[in-house]
């Protein structure tokens, strides 16, 4: 059951890892035992075997509990081990969810671009877990990767200084995918048949506390029952002493003229080549 998983069509580049027993998927190989060591479920979950068998461990050392999996890793990690299909199941739902909102991005990308291919990595590829890829599509020679997210809500929202953003919340980490592997970001939410897609431009996006992700520039692409409830964000208003001895009044009404002229160039630009495609 070591080995790497089959590759028929280009889409499976895995490492060694068990296969063939506790598949993730009944289009996978690659086994969910694969998993356990970044789970956080499992291994808490085997902490706590651990502590019914050896209720004395606070008073030993950490590595008594190591000891235990080493002598115990046929009933934790084998076909038929007491424990294993309970620290599978942990995993399960997880996966499920997964899978689900990555089968429903293909399904949306394929729709928009008809001609184009469409690509899901395997579970277990190197691709998605080393560098985050969980997709790929060709458009027009140029191939470009995505990482499948889900999300809770996003609004959009201008600052009294002019600024406009998107607020994403969602788990995302945005600085742990580097803009060489993950060119866009792609929000999913499968109850409500909702996604959004932003690029991945670091300069452009802002990770916030309690799971909030900014993008400071348009979506590339979102569904029609998306609506957006456009806020104005506070900011630190002139109570603020350092503003009133600057006179931040005047700079920040002199910079929304000066933003006001440039956006209306800009407009005037891209509608002129736009009426020239």
């Amino acid at each position: 059951m070591w080995d790497r998983a089959p590759n028929p069509d280009g889409n499976c580049e895995t490492g060694l890892g068990v296969v063939g027993v506790f598949p993730h998927s009944e289009y996978d190989q690659w086994s969910i035992l694969n998993r356990f060591d970044t789970n956080t479920l499992v291994k808490n979950e085997m902490h706590k075997f651990f502590l019914e068998t050896n209720p004395d461990f606070k008073k030993r050392h950490e590595s008594d509990f190591i000891r235990w999996i080493e002598e115990n890793r046929n009933e934790l990690f084998g076909p038929n081990g007491k424990y294993t299909e309970k620290l599978v199941a942990l995993n399960k739902e997880t996966i499920k969810s997964g899978n689900k909102r990555e089968e429903f991005a293909v399904e949306v990308l394929k729709k928009r671009f008809k001609t184009s291919k469409v690509s899901r990595f395997c579970a277990g590829d190197v691709r998605d877990t080393k560098k985050g890829m969980d997709i790929a599509i060709r458009i027009k020679g140029v191939e470009l990767t995505i990482q499948v997210k889900k999300f809770d809500k996003v609004a959009s929202y201008v600052e009294d200084d002019g600024d406009t953003f998107f607020e994403v919340t969602s788990d995302l980490q945005a600085n742990r995918y580097s803009e060489k592997n993950v060119d866009i970001f792609m929000f999913v939410s499968t109850d409500s048949q909702e996604y959004i897609l932003f690029a991945n431009k670091k300069t452009k996006i802002g990770q916030m506390r309690n799971n909030i992700v900014r993008f400071y520039e348009p979506f590339l692409m979102k569904s029609e029952n998306i609506n957006f409830t456009h806020k104005q964000k506070r900011k630190m208003k002139n109570f603020d002493p350092t503003y009133n001895l600057f006179g931040m009044d005047k700079n920040k009404l002199a910079n929304l003229y000066f933003r006001k002229a440039e956006i209306e160039k800009q407009i005037a630009k891209m509608e002129k080549q736009m009426g020239k495609k």
